[in-house]
């Protein structure tokens, strides 16, 4: 198994831009497309990324799963204001959605978004999966609450896969819960979002 690369995603991204005399930002927008009833997959992400959101909604789209990113699917829509208008149609959006992507790049922790977006999917829907893109030979060490979900990871066939982080118990002992991994696939149309299991209690 591994990750998604950084590398190869930008490259992805840079020859679908470049084929069309575009930036990637200017390619996202292109996207453009009517709109779905209904989508695969919700991308949560940073356009501060947009060449690895091109890389990975190309890579995504080329398996055959519909994707909502509002780059695409709504280009006139500004991103940098935080309002009721602009939070229902997020919100929308997640409620017509099967799962959440949650696009973990160096600069996601900038975003004004991504992490209500994956807060209320959780909440709601609970069908929640982290997508690290790294550099070559990085190993993926989720921070904060990122370690709470399954991430994606692609075998030597490139089908996609998601795992489980390791938990720690009370004592400090590391689980491992069973599967530890499964087919993206079974899970996308499974009955189980496969969150880690809880051990404890929050507060005392």
């Amino acid at each position: 198994m591994d990750f998604l690369r950084e590398e190869q995603i930008r490259d992805r991204a840079g020859r679908y831009a470049s084929q069309r005399g575009q930036t990637a930002e200017e390619a996202l927008g292109a996207l453009s497309k009517c709109r779905q009833a209904r989508y695969d997959i919700f991308l949560s992400q940073t356009i501060r990324d947009a060449e690895v959101v091109l890389g990975v909604y190309l890579y995504l789209t080329d398996k055959g799963y519909k994707v909502f990113c509002d780059w695409i699917a709504a280009p006139q829509v500004d991103r940098s204001e935080v309002s009721p208008a602009n939070a229902a149609f997020v919100r929308k959006m997640m409620g017509i959605s099967d799962s959440l992507m949650f696009l973990d790049t160096q600069k996601a922790d900038e975003s004004l978004w991504m992490c209500w977006e994956l807060g209320w999917f959780d909440g709601n829907k609970g069908r929640v999966c982290i997508v690290p893109v790294l550099r070559e030979s990085e190993e993926y060490r989720a921070r904060e609450f990122l370690g709470l979900y399954p991430y994606l990871q692609v075998d030597a066939i490139g089908r996609l896969h998601l795992k489980r982080p390791v938990v720690r118990s009370p004592a400090g002992l590391a689980v491992l819960e069973a599967p530890g991994s499964r087919s993206f696939e079974f899970w996308l149309e499974g009955d189980d979002p496969y969150r880690t299991i809880a051990f404890g209690l929050w507060r005392e």
